[in-house]
């Protein structure tokens, strides 16, 4: 049985940077959606912004992005 568990995956995830830690949950941030350019959609905590994320992809497929409110993604497109 400890053979098995070492050779499939015990978590995945999407994520392709860490998940944040508790102290910045409560963080706000910015979420948006690439369309030609960057749409802000909602203002919102970080957990807030993680749990529409998830929602959002499992529901529509789309993908949007969190940033923080400071940083806004067209400056660099």
């Amino acid at each position: 049985m400890v053979a098995q568990i070492a050779q499939s995956p015990i978590l995945t995830s999407p994520w392709q940077v860490p998940i944040p830690q508790k102290e910045y949950v409560n963080d706000r941030v910015v979420i948006y959606y690439r369309d030609n350019s960057w749409v802000p959609i909602k203002y919102c905590y970080l957990l807030k912004a993680i749990e529409l994320h998830y929602r959002i992809w499992n529901q529509s497929g789309k993908e949007v992005f969190v940033f923080p409110t400071d940083l806004d993604p067209n400056s660099f497109s």
